[in-house]
């Protein structure tokens, strides 16, 4: 099998990688924490790795950021979080501290002294009753006050946001729901059995709401992410979240978005994108992860926008410095075998990966503009409309073909 390993994505050389945490800019670097197990390719003893950049192109591993501490309120582990810079420039992380479970865990602030960061011994806010799986604080910009939010399951089995106030003591209050299932107006998206990874952002005249979910059923467990596009009513005591449209954000392999407000003002976000779970080039062996040490990866950098009303992702313009030279084409086909390329096409556009099984679509799709990113395992398309995120696998001696109405241009990346 060719070499699965995306290395012009952000990830550590090695270990599990889940979900973004604490991305931001500080100390004139952009800054992308995340979900590792440092010891091996599975979900276990969960740490924040750390990365940071100049470019969001080019990252250097800044080695653990937090760690669990037996017998602390994060023995299980440190969950997702934030990255809050204070005033002063100094950033705090702010993240889910898991004691025994996910039921046994509250709010952590860490602090950083003397180059590293400093976890307190005490919940800032524990796990409030009445509700299953809370977790994922984000601070929301421009609200005028504190406000927090965090993902949570009802008692009832459906998904909700909760919104905190946070007091200049540092004391947080729950205010109650800020959004839940029931509240999504009829014939729009509202899946989840849990919503995690709560993310809040005013984008021009409308806010964002993404949260990631989880559907529980006793066929197994889906996952997605849902875009709502809204208002945020400020007026009363307890913060509500008005949607007026819904729609799913990328997929199928790719979860747990965190973005940030970048000093440009661009509302940047990084994504999960797991192993795949499917079979032949989509699905990767367990005994091949075990073997490699490695799981899992951050996306490309991307730039969240509203378009005709509804949220899409866009590729960050600082990709652009990827391109190290151009990739042979004819009009309507690119034929290669590199590791890490990009076409921009148009019209019908067929993606398959050739290898020793044959040929297999990856991506199939019609749009006036296409821009596809592959980096080994890694595919991100781009269309006008929407984006889609893949992880695929081919065996053997593998070859990418790419049959579009039209090529307009093809590059390599490096």
């Amino acid at each position: 099998m060719p070499d699965p390993f995306p290395r012009l994505h952000p990830r550590p050389s090695t270990g599990w990688v889940n979900d973004p945490n604490g991305v931001g800019f500080w100390d004139d670097r952009y800054h992308v924490m995340f979900q590792w197990n440092p010891f091996g390719p599975q979900h276990h003893a969960i740490h924040w790795g750390h990365l940071s950049s100049p470019d969001l192109v080019h990252w250097r591993e800044e080695g653990i950021a937090l760690a669990p501490r037996p017998g602390g309120i994060d023995e299980t582990g440190a969950w997702s979080g934030v990255a809050v810079v204070d005033e002063d420039g100094e950033p705090r992380l702010v993240y889910t501290a898991v004691r025994t479970g996910a039921m046994d865990s509250g709010v952590a602030v860490a602090a950083r002294a003397g180059g590293r960061f400093v976890a307190g011994g005490d919940w800032v806010a524990p796990h409030p009753e009445g509700f299953l799986d809370v977790r994922d604080p984000f601070r929301v910009e421009g609200a005028g006050r504190e406000l927090w939010v965090q993902g949570a399951g009802t008692l009832s089995g459906t998904g909700a946001v909760l919104a905190y106030e946070v007091s200049e003591d540092g004391g947080w209050r729950l205010l109650g729901p800020l959004l839940g299932v029931d509240d999504v107006p009829d014939g729009l998206l509202r899946q989840g059995s849990i919503w995690e990874c709560p993310q809040l952002f005013r984008l021009g005249e409308d806010w964002v709401l993404l949260v990631s979910w989880v559907h529980r059923s006793e066929s197994g467990e889906s996952l997605g992410v849902t875009a709502y596009v809204g208002d945020l009513d400020l007026a009363g005591d307890a913060p509500r979240f008005r949607v007026r449209a819904a729609n799913r954000l990328d997929g199928p392999e790719f979860y747990a978005p965190q973005g940030f407000c970048a000093p440009d003002g661009r509302v940047l976000l990084f994504s999960w994108t797991w192993e795949g779970r499917g079979t032949g080039v989509l699905g990767r062996a367990q005994v091949d992860t075990d073997a490699a040490g490695w799981a899992g990866s951050l996306t490309f950098a991307r730039e969240l926008q509203v378009q005709d009303g509804r949220a899409v992702c866009r590729p960050a313009a600082e990709l652009l410095a990827l391109r190290a030279g151009p990739l042979a084409h004819d009009e309507r086909e690119v034929a290669t075998a590199e590791a890490a390329w990009e076409v921009l096409a148009a019209g019908p556009v067929v993606l398959q990966v050739h290898d020793d099984d044959g040929a297999h679509e990856v991506w199939s799709g019609e749009s006036p503009t296409v821009r596809v990113l592959v980096d080994a395992s890694v595919v991100e398309v781009f269309t006008a409309e929407d984006s889609s995120t893949l992880r695929i696998y081919p065996r053997g001696e593998a070859r990418w073909v790419l049959r579009a109405g039209h090529v307009d241009a093809a590059h390599r990346l490096a």
